[in-house]
């Protein structure tokens, strides 16, 4: 983990490639694709994510935070750029993404991660000033779903808002679904924008 840190702090200089001590070189991180209205990009307030949440079958708003109350809306059409970009930053401090559920993973990590890189690239663009709608969702694994067992322990994935409503992501598998069809929905315990 103290090697993502030390990714994290590259990123945050702002170079297309940072290099960190030791010649860390992260790979630049591709500019989110927006959904865009007259040319700004549109705005999504936290109203409507807890409104999408409810739309995905989250009911109550007591699990549900968000840092921000404006967010720009993603393309859902984009997520490969960012899963490839976090796939190779990983692979750029020696951590093996794909095999990570084999050892201790954290995926709250990797959504802060991608939080973090996606709204300095959006930074970059100079046209945008609002969050980028990239969170975390912790639920009890009590459903398979894909290559993840029903096993009852906690987990934490990566959350997007997109204009095809809200995503689950889990890096280690590159499992993606609609919130709507998340086998584990019944079972969470916090969503943080």
């Amino acid at each position: 983990m103290k090697r993502l840190l030390v990714a994290l702090l590259g990123l945050a200089s702002g170079l297309g490639a940072a290099v960190a001590p030791g010649s860390l070189r992260l790979p630049g991180f591709p500019l989110p694709v927006l959904v865009r209205e007259g040319g700004a990009p549109k705005e999504f307030g936290a109203t409507r994510l807890l409104r999408e949440l409810h739309r995905g079958g989250i009911h109550g708003s007591g699990n549900f935070e968000t840092m921000d109350a404006d967010y720009a809306l993603l393309r859902s059409d984009s997520l490969g750029n960012l899963a490839a970009w976090l796939e190779s930053a990983c692979g750029a401090v020696d951590y093996d993404l794909l095999k990570a559920r084999a050892k201790g993973y954290d995926g709250a990590v990797f959504a802060r991660l991608l939080g973090v890189a996606t709204s300095l690239a959006a930074l970059r663009q100079g046209d945008i000033t609002l969050a980028m709608p990239i969170g975390v969702l912790t639920c009890r694994r009590d459903t398979a779903w894909g290559d993840l067992p029903g096993d009852g322990e906690e987990d934490a994935y990566v959350i997007f808002a997109t204009d095809a409503g809200i995503l689950v992501y889990d890096p280690p598998t590159r499992q993606l679904a609609p919130l709507a069809d998340f086998p584990n929905k019944a079972h969470i315990s916090r969503i943080r924008f």
